[in-house]
């Protein structure tokens, strides 16, 4: 390898890391752009999981500042609304399992 190679892939590796580096504020920006839950929490998230047998599982579900419990499987889905405390009901589930 010759001196103009490696300054070569020397100054193509400079060139990508610049890039990198300059590119996360604009990906930053653009995902907060993008609407998702962002500050105001209102994002789905699974919360916790519990397999109750090989075809059933029950699930606790967070949107916004609301958990429901959700039992998948078998011959009909049911959706249940938690109005407790969130903190107990999933220290519950994991503790179940």
């Amino acid at each position: 390898m010759t001196l103009h190679d490696g300054l070569t892939a020397c100054s193509a590796l400079m060139f990508i890391i610049v890039l990198l580096v300059g590119l996360k504020p604009l990906l930053k920006a653009v995902r907060s752009r993008q609407g998702g839950h962002g500050k105001s929490g209102a994002g789905l998230s699974l919360v916790g999981q519990m397999a109750l047998d090989r075809t059933r599982r029950l699930s606790v579900i967070r949107y916004g500042s609301r958990e429901v419990l959700v039992l998948t499987g078998g011959s009909q889905d049911v959706l249940l609304e938690w109005h407790g405390d969130r903190a107990s009901f999933a220290a519950a589930l994991e503790e179940a399992s």
